[in-house]
């Protein structure tokens, strides 16, 4: 009976891991292409900015809209006279009235003219959301493939160093080998044990943010090669040719002249306010004011003698003298920002270039003679330890080199709006 009690609950055990293993998502390999892609199908963010284009063409529909006619009706409830409710022939009275306001001075239009900009702004906002995440996309892709291979480099020496240790252990038993050189190789094994654990925390908040951005939920294997790095340093870019593709192409400047154009615009609304709407009516009376069955026409119009709108019209010229200022001042903003961001780029694609002539395979084949030299006692523990850590911090370096030159490219299509990468 207890038998049977353990093979049950092992059957569950297995069952519950076999689920969870069922369950868990699959890893995914990308290059940075991939990830637009499903960045513009997956987003949350950019889906429900999306809507407010869809609220915008909603507006501009209103905004078409001629107003509803009004129309009244009234008759007697109760004549105190005959003592009769709601009475009707001769002993009562209806009355009937439609209305109907005929807007003047080309306001509607104006009207529909601004709801067609504010289309248009909320465009320029959904491209503007766009460029920003793309470049977040670009920043969390190229940081995790960072942590990847610095953290893969890492595995590599750790795997190496323990077989080392472990030789060293047999030896130091054997009292072929000085202790000291056990425990030397030991510190070096945890201290880059322990820079691996730091480097795997920031790995994983950079997947957590690229799974966000992507709408994922799984582990992200990132490809990018030598080949995708050289393309980056081989374009040749000009700092004038930038300048002019951002000020043509940047949803943010676009968006500043919108906001000039739609404040232009309500200037003329405000004054256009001043001209008078007119309501014209029509009724009709059963017992009539001087007839019997009395139908009526009539219009009305406000005289504009108070009321001339001049505190909305000269709050529409301060708005438009606002918007001109702030786009001189994004103007003004863009080109420091292509400025920085191109000669960043030019930065990082000379230090990669150096970077690929003073660390290439030469490094590799002294590591692998070095490590050779070091098992057959040709090399102090001291010059072993020195060079490790000397190869390790080499290797590192060339990484956050090419991530620090894709992020340049990145930066170059922020700040233009386009994608020269």
């Amino acid at each position: 009976m207890e038998f049977k009690s353990k093979f049950f609950v092992w059957i569950a055990v297995l069952f519950i891991q076999t689920v969870g293993m069922a369950q868990t998502p699959e890893p995914v390999t990308l290059t940075i292409k991939q990830a637009e892609e499903l960045f513009f199908k997956n987003n949350f963010m950019l889906l429900a900015q999306q809507y407010n284009i869809g609220k915008a063409d909603a507006a501009i529909i209103q905004s078409k809209v001629y107003p509803n006619p009004e129309v009244t009706a009234d008759m007697i409830a109760y004549q105190a006279q005959d003592n009769l409710y709601f009475p009707t022939g001769n002993k009562g009275n209806f009355a009937a009235g439609i209305e109907q306001l005929i807007i003047l001075g080309g306001k509607r239009r104006k009207e529909i003219e601004m709801a067609k900009l504010d289309k248009k702004i909320a465009e320029t906002e959904l491209t503007d959301m766009t460029r920003t995440l793309q470049l977040q996309i670009w920043e969390s892709f190229y940081t995790l493939h960072h942590q990847q291979k610095v953290i893969e480099k890492y595995n590599k020496l750790l795997d190496r160093l323990q077989s080392l240790i472990t030789s060293y252990e047999i030896q130091v038993a054997k009292n072929n080998i000085a202790l000291k050189d056990l425990v030397r190789l030991k510190s070096v094994y945890v201290k880059i044990n322990n820079d691996k654990s730091e480097e795997s925390k920031i790995l994983i908040d950079e997947q957590q943010k690229l799974n966000i951005l992507l709408g994922l939920t799984s582990t992200t294997q990132t490809i990018y090669t030598a080949g995708d790095a050289d393309l980056y340093a081989g374009k040749p870019l000009f700092y004038d040719k930038l300048l002019n593709e951002s000020l043509e192409s940047r949803p943010d400047m676009n968006q500043a002249k919108l906001e000039i154009e739609s404040a232009k615009l309500n200037v003329s609304l405000q004054k256009r306010t001043v001209i008078p709407d007119i309501t014209l009516r029509g009724g009709y009376n059963q017992q009539g004011d001087a007839f019997m069955n009395q139908y009526n026409v009539g219009l009305s119009i406000p005289l504009p003698i108070f009321d001339r709108n001049r505190g909305n019209i000269q709050a529409a010229k301060v708005n438009q003298e606002q918007q001109t200022t702030n786009a001189s001042y994004k103007e003004l903003e863009i080109k420091n920002q292509v400025l920085a961001a191109w000669q960043n780029y030019t930065r990082s694609v000379e230090e990669y270039k150096h970077i690929g002539l003073l660390i290439n395979n030469d490094f590799d084949s002294v590591y692998n003679g070095m490590t050779s030299n070091f098992e057959k006692g040709n090399v102090s523990m001291i010059e072993f330890a020195d060079f490790f850590e000397a190869y390790n911090e080499a290797q590192t370096e060339v990484e956050r080199v090419k991530k620090q030159l894709a992020l340049a490219a990145a930066q170059i299509n922020y700040v233009t709006g386009t994608n020269n990468f």
